[in-house]
């Protein structure tokens, strides 16, 4: 999509390893902002184990009880975004777009397939082919799910966003047990399994940058490391990977 130079700059966060609930109170905030002032911001993050639960997402894609879940350090959020269920990790690139659909001539789905674009983008620019089904939600790579995008939206401005797996640790995605083809479970891989080698996440997050601004039309950014209203960010977790 061609830049509109009329169209405001993209407000962008790295934000590193953060709780999950504080970002999801600071989307609140940037939804009620925009609302007021307008624009379009991007907050990119990785989280601690956490699953959230979409609107089609059930208790019952999870396999271990709440003991176990706590024994794993793993927290459960209901959210309102659409999709299903998610486990955030560290190595999970999590992207939440706030935009206004209306200051950009979108529709709802016209939105949600600009964000599928994005992540397909980014793949291709490391060299690996996603695709999207029509029979199960996300972007996979080969037979496995790579990537998701679950949105919500309020008072026509769309929040929520996408999430992509860089390089987390890919056992403890069996703790859910979403339904695939058949009585087959649906698998997760990601960037660094497909390529078999390290994949830097500083590198996903600017190629991240790039496709979003590309398939919304924006001409420039605005790039920050901090928010304000992130008042605790976690420095390490047993199961972020190892550097290098």
């Amino acid at each position: 999509m061609r830049p509109t130079p009329a169209l405001p700059p993209l407000e962008v966060y790295m934000l590193g390893l953060v709780d999950f609930a504080e970002v999801q109170q600071l989307q609140r905030r940037m939804v009620y902002d925009l609302g007021e002032q307008g624009g379009a911001v991007l907050l990119l993050c990785e989280h601690p184990p956490t699953i959230s639960i979409g609107r089609a997402g059930s208790r019952a894609h999870i396999a271990p009880d709440d003991e176990t879940l706590h024994g794993l350090g793993i927290r459960v959020y209901y959210v309102n975004r659409g999709g299903g269920c998610v486990l955030h990790l560290p190595g999970q690139l999590a992207a939440y777009l706030a935009l206004p659909l209306d200051v950009f001539g979108l529709s709802l789905q016209g939105y949600l397939d600009r964000l599928h674009t994005a992540i397909l983008g980014v793949l291709d620019e490391f060299d690996l082919s996603g695709t999207t089904r029509a029979d199960l939600p996300g972007i996979f790579s080969g037979p496995a799910r790579i990537g998701t995008v679950g949105i919500a939206v309020n008072r026509w401005i769309a929040y929520h966003g996408l999430t992509l797996n860089v390089g987390p640790y890919l056992e403890l995605f069996d703790v859910l047990e979403e339904p695939g083809i058949g009585k087959a479970l649906l698998r997760q891989t990601s960037m660094e399994s497909r390529r078999q080698r390290h994949t830097p996440m500083s590198k996903v997050r600017e190629s991240l940058v790039r496709q979003v601004e590309g398939v919304f039309g924006l001409a420039r950014h605005h790039l920050y490391t901090h928010h304000p209203q992130i008042r605790r960010k976690v420095l390490s977790h047993v199961y972020a990977p190892s550097p290098g």
